[in-house]
């Protein structure tokens, strides 16, 4: 490839939290993904994951301007915030740059399958937005993940079949990735992106095997990884080149609208 290629589906901006990650600035993303080949991405910033969509959106309509367009954008439902979250994502809606929605049961501290959600559900399928939420499998010493299991999103998941739906990490590993498939196979408008640090052995050739190859996007989680660390797995992966064009970039480019070709 001499010109960038990639859809990165998953990345971040901003502020981590806890956690030590030194490239978190603009400037090190787009030198991230221009390291990478990477010519568009879908960013969620992290003030807006921990703060509401509130929070940041414009500082996200500003990047994709200055970008050049490259970097498309989601804004953050927080059910405990509802009334702000949607007063931006209103405002949101009509902006360039702008293709969905981000839940984090996890880090919101409000199960998946929550009332609550219903909102952001509804104000996606009324103006054709894509949701792309964070999914993962119980863990004994990460308690939190039990809020964002695969299953937990299904009774959303029927009642707005017109809303495109991203497990992000794939539902992690063992039983929720197990869950992601499940689902993925079952509805047509579910889609798994596999950003993160999901180190299984062989795990793109397992997932082509499991799931139609449309349903599966590439994403980095940067800052959290290193682009690099998951296009390799692409790269080198035992699948159809196809398969590698499709989840490196076209199956991005269609299911969150991007207006690019």
């Amino acid at each position: 490839m001499s010109s960038p290629f990639i859809v990165d589906a998953h990345l971040h901006v901003g502020h981590v939290g806890s956690f030590f990650a030194p490239l978190i600035g603009e400037k090190d993303l787009l030198n991230a993904m221009d390291n990478g080949g990477i010519s568009h991405s879908i960013c969620m910033d992290h003030r807006t994951v921990f703060e509401g969509a509130e929070a940041g959106l414009e500082t996200l309509r500003d990047l994709f301007q200055a970008s050049g367009r490259r970097v498309y954008y989601l804004g953050t439902f927080d059910p405990r915030r509802a009334a702000g979250c949607l007063n931006a994502l209103k405002q949101a809606r009509d902006w360039p740059g702008f293709v969905g929605l981000k839940l984090h049961p996890s880090i919101h501290g409000v199960r998946a399958d929550d009332p609550g959600y219903d909102q952001a559900w509804r104000f996606a399928a009324d103006h054709d937005l894509a949701i792309m939420s964070h999914s993962w499998s119980a863990s004994s010493t990460n308690p939190v993940q039990i809020l964002s299991t695969p299953e937990r999103f299904e009774v959303h998941i029927r009642k707005y079949p017109q809303v495109r739906f991203v497990l992000g990490h794939s539902g992690g590993r063992g039983s929720g990735r197990q869950q992601a498939i499940r689902l993925a196979n079952q509805y047509p408008h579910v889609h798994m992106d596999f950003a993160g640090d999901i180190y299984d052995y062989r795990l793109l050739e397992k997932l082509v095997e499991s799931v139609p190859v449309e349903k599966i996007l590439y994403g980095s989680d940067f800052p959290w990884m290193d682009p690099g660390s998951n296009i390799s797995r692409v790269l080198l992966a035992e699948i159809e080149d196809s398969a590698k064009s499709l989840i490196l970039r076209g199956n991005a480019i269609r299911t969150y609208r991007l207006g690019v070709s």
